[in-house]
């Protein structure tokens, strides 16, 4: 009987499995006499990457845990920050393009307020201040996100530049009122009539429904002069207006008033130093409305043209003969000027501007086919002397350019 080979009978004496034999030399067994098998191939060496007895096949498992009594492993190293302080080329970019938004919005630091296209584009400061403020917090917010401090910096020049004129002109959108809300004193209109081209039916309709006391029309002339008056004269079954009108040879330097009946006969006169008449009506002293003896000025100075302002700025600065008189006075009309261009600003300095007063003062009156936030108020009621604006309106006229605007004025 043949005895079994080694690795039949068991472990050996090292592992405590009973006896057996030893392992050849070579590592192969003996094989017996006479077999018929084959001679055995050797078996490569097993793997045993974590240990255990000579010739068993452990399976690889996960790596030992680390003892608990050991050191901790290091912390991470945090990443270093992407900031970097800008440098002396962006801190010159930013004074620059600040200087350059400061001179477009406030040209008036640099005496350029008078002269093309300065005087033209400011009156557009409101738009213009908001649009560069709100693109200045984008650019800010990018940079902030790309960590460029350069670009960063620059946009915060920029929005701080566009911040001061914001605030300059939200100090006119305070509070609103309008000639409905209020009762008393006088009503007030004004509408430059494009040549005569604004559709009289609009108008008269608009007329008889706010029911203004003193109408001031500057290029009123023709055909809508004559439709007007035989809607609104007295004698004719309309609402009691008195007319009176300025002609001058050229087409638009026309202009018209229209004065409540029960106000009294007034005394009008004309003045002609400026570029086109204007209408003075001195009421009665006994005539109803916010103080004795008012005086009511239908003006209208010449627009600021392109290369060609020295007639502008004369008749602009011509408002402060009637803001300055020492009695009550209201001027209304097409004053071609914003209250963002200092030169106004300067000649109206005793009067109270009625849109401004009122939270008003930058709703656009042109042109009118602009929306009436992108538009510019430069159509105006100013009040002196006493009284003072309790409301203030902008309405939409067909046929012309602008919008017409009311005011209610009471004693002061």
């Amino acid at each position: 009987m043949t005895r079994p080979a080694w690795w039949e009978q068991g472990p050996g004496p090292d592992d405590g499995r009973g006896p057996g034999p030893a392992r050849p030399p070579g590592g192969r067994p003996p094989v017996p006499d006479g077999g018929s098998q084959r001679p055995a191939t050797p078996r490569p060496a097993p793997t045993t990457r974590y240990g255990g007895p000579p010739g068993w096949n452990v399976p690889p498992g996960p790596p030992p845990a680390p003892p608990r009594s050991g050191p901790r492993p290091a912390p991470r190293r945090r990443r270093p920050s992407r900031w970097r302080p800008p440098g002396a080329p962006a801190l010159v970019g930013a004074a620059v393009v600040a200087g350059l938004v400061g001179v477009v919005l406030f040209p008036e630091t640099l005496g350029l307020d008078e002269r093309s296209p300065f005087v033209q584009i400011v009156a557009f400061r409101p738009q213009l201040t908001t649009i560069t403020l709100v693109l200045a917090l984008l650019a800010a917010f990018g940079a902030w996100r790309r960590a460029a401090a350069g670009t960063l910096v620059v946009a915060l020049a920029v929005g701080l530049v566009s911040g001061i004129g914001a605030a300059e002109v939200a100090g006119r959108t305070v509070g609103s009122a309008t000639v409905a809300d209020t009762s008393g004193g006088l009503v007030v209109l004004a509408l430059n009539t494009y040549t005569g081209l604004a559709d009289a039916d609009d108008l008269a309709a608009l007329i008889q429904a706010r029911n203004p006391d003193l109408i001031s029309l500057p290029e009123a002339r023709g055909d809508l002069r004559r439709r007007l008056e035989s809607r609104l004269d007295e004698g004719q079954g309309g609402t009691g207006y008195r007319a009176y009108s300025a002609d001058d040879a050229d087409d638009a330097s026309g202009m018209t008033v229209f004065v409540r009946s029960s106000l009294g006969r007034p005394t009008v006169t004309q003045d002609r130093d400026g570029t086109y008449p204007a209408i003075v009506v001195d009421l009665p002293r006994s005539a109803p409305g916010v103080a004795s003896g008012l005086r009511f000025v239908a003006d209208h100075p010449r627009s600021p043209k392109p290369g060609d302002t020295y007639g502008w700025v004369r008749d602009v600065g011509r408002l402060a003969q009637w803001c300055d008189a020492d009695r009550p006075t209201i001027i209304a009309g097409d004053m071609n000027a914003t209250a963002d261009q200092a030169h106004f600003r300067a000649s109206t300095a005793n009067c109270t501007d009625a849109g401004s007063a009122t939270g008003d003062g930058v709703t656009g009156t042109w042109p009118s086919w602009l929306p009436s936030f992108l538009g510019a108020q430069i159509d105006h009621v100013l009040v002196t002397g006493g009284p003072r604006p309790t409301g203030f309106e902008i309405a939409p006229v067909g046929g012309t350019d602008h919008r017409a605007v009311l005011a209610r004025v009471t004693a002061g």
